[in-house]
């Protein structure tokens, strides 16, 4: 029969007081947790990504140095750089890259730590259910008393399977940093196209409130000359109609460009009641210099955020190749306690040992489950290869589709400012026509309306180039390399050819 001994005083009130210890610290933890529950969600502080955020360099920081405290100026006028440092800043839009960077560095700093083996500590409070062997002679004098038990036992990570789990939130932190430059980049062409817009509806309006006095001589005209002839005013109410329709244009236009406005304030993160002065002609500069043709498309998409980010997931199924192959490796733990093992039993007059064990755990006989998730790993990455290929050609299509808007944009731009010169002579002629008596006002007031309308079709077929252009820039990755640089991950070299 085996005894076993009472524990010592010592060891009793040691118990008790751990026992203790551990009701208060979770009480502790309790009460901190509905503290924490009560508590409303933190919110982001203002911060500026790019300047923070490793990975993501700032070509001109002085730039954006001066530029971030002064955005918040009263009656500042914002160009398009300031613009972008102030969605940058506080834009809604980016919060959640932002935020995920954040969340992929803790992973990593846990993948770290995951290295290392996790003592735990197992606490043991056991006591006699029933007593039968109460009236035995050889029933120690604890029998029937609750007894404390303490062993501590740490289980040796999986050493292929932690390396390459940091190896893989080393590069989710990459990932992360990529796919935050995407989200700004795209932010940044936004922002254009908003610009572009924007100043094609000024120019629009000033074009269509100049037609309004222009409708309005119209009108004084024909009523001179049906108070002469005695007319029943048919020419005056469709001047009349003619007039209101310029101001509804007039304000359309001005709603447009209301409403342009108010979207830009959105995605910058202002409050739309608030009032928003911006240099829309700023962004003309950056995106008429642009010239695509003189571009690759290989060498281009070997610097899009998108090939990194494909790039990076054929390399991150490489470490679950690996980590389907770590499955193999057997689990090891170490555990201290007083279950000693066969042949090691104490006396029951003798004092309780503690004891070493190192337990190593592997099956014998898996029916297949590891090798099938190390072929599943495999076609997993051979998936990886060929979205990245699919990605490519897609690109390119995208490239050429690029490519022919702008050039069709060009022949649309020729066709309008050619119409515009015949518009223009048209107008000279009926100028001169009227000033010698040729023809009467409402021939030159038809030709003056129809070089106010082509040259709105000239500003609008204008605009229409831009934004092609605008839209080859950000498949080209070019706007967003102008403010963030170029692209890097660690672990993936760009290939320039």
């Amino acid at each position: 029969m085996v005894r076993i001994s009472p524990p010592s005083r010592g060891t009793r009130r040691a118990a008790a007081g751990l026992s203790l210890l551990c009701a208060l610290g979770m009480f502790a933890l309790g009460g901190c947790a509905s503290q924490k529950a009560t508590m409303e969600a933190p919110q982001l502080p203002a911060k500026h990504w790019l300047e923070e955020a490793p990975g993501i360099p700032v070509d001109k920081k002085e730039k954006v140095s001066a530029a971030v405290p002064n955005l918040y100026q009263p009656g500042k006028v914002f160009g398009f750089d300031d613009c972008i440092y102030l969605a940058v800043q506080q834009s809604p839009l980016l919060v959640n890259s932002a935020v995920n960077l954040e969340i992929k560095k803790l992973a990593l700093t846990n993948a770290v730590w995951k290295y290392l083996p996790e003592p735990h500590m197992t606490i043991i409070v056991s006591n006699n259910l029933t007593r039968y062997n109460e009236d035995n002679k050889d029933t120690p004098d604890d029998y029937g008393h609750t007894k404390f038990r303490i062993g501590f036992y740490a289980p040796f990570p999986n050493p292929i399977q932690t390396f390459f789990e940091h190896q893989a939130q080393k590069l989710m932190v990459n990932v992360a940093i990529s796919t935050h430059r995407k989200a700004v980049g795209e932010a940044i062409a936004q922002i254009a196209d908003l610009y572009l817009r924007m100043y094609a509806k000024q120019l629009i309006y000033k074009e269509q409130k100049a037609m309004i006095p222009l409708m309005q001589e119209i009108a004084s005209y024909w009523k001179q000359v049906e108070s002469v002839d005695g007319r029943q005013g048919v020419a005056v109410n469709v001047a009349q109609q003619n007039i209101r329709d310029a101001e509804l244009k007039a304000e359309k236009t001005a709603m447009e460009e209301v409403m342009l406005r108010t979207k830009l304030k959105i995605l910058a993160g202002i409050d739309p009641k608030q009032t928003l002065e911006i240099e829309a002609r700023d962004v003309l500069n950056i995106v008429q210099s642009f010239d695509g043709r003189n571009l690759r498309w290989e060498d281009r998409w070997n610097m899009t955020e998108d090939n990194l980010l494909l790039r990076a997931q054929v390399k991150l199924r490489d470490f679950n190749i690996m980590v389907a192959w770590a499955a193999y490796v057997p689990h090891m733990t170490i555990s201290m306690n007083h279950n000693p093992p066969a042949g090691q039993y104490q006396p029951a007059s003798g004092d309780e040992d503690t004891f070493v064990h190192l337990n190593i755990d592997f099956p014998l006989i898996d029916w297949g489950r590891r090798y099938r998730g190390v072929q599943t790993a495999r076609m997993v990455k051979a998936q990886a290869f060929h979205e990245q290929a699919r990605k490519r050609d897609d690109y390119s299509n995208s490239w050429l589709q690029a490519e022919q808007n702008v050039s069709l944009a060009e022949t649309q731009k020729k066709l309008a400012w050619n119409s515009l010169k015949v518009a223009e002579l048209k107008r000279e002629e009926a100028d001169i026509s009227y000033r010698e008596g040729l023809v009467e006002f409402p021939v030159l007031a038809d030709a003056r309306q129809a070089e106010a309308n082509a040259r709105i079709a000239a500003i609008n077929a204008q605009m229409e180039l831009e934004l092609a252009k605008l839209q080859w820039m950000q498949l080209a990755s070019v706007l967003q390399e102008r403010y963030l640089g170029v692209p890097t991950i660690e672990g993936i070299s760009n290939e320039k050819k």
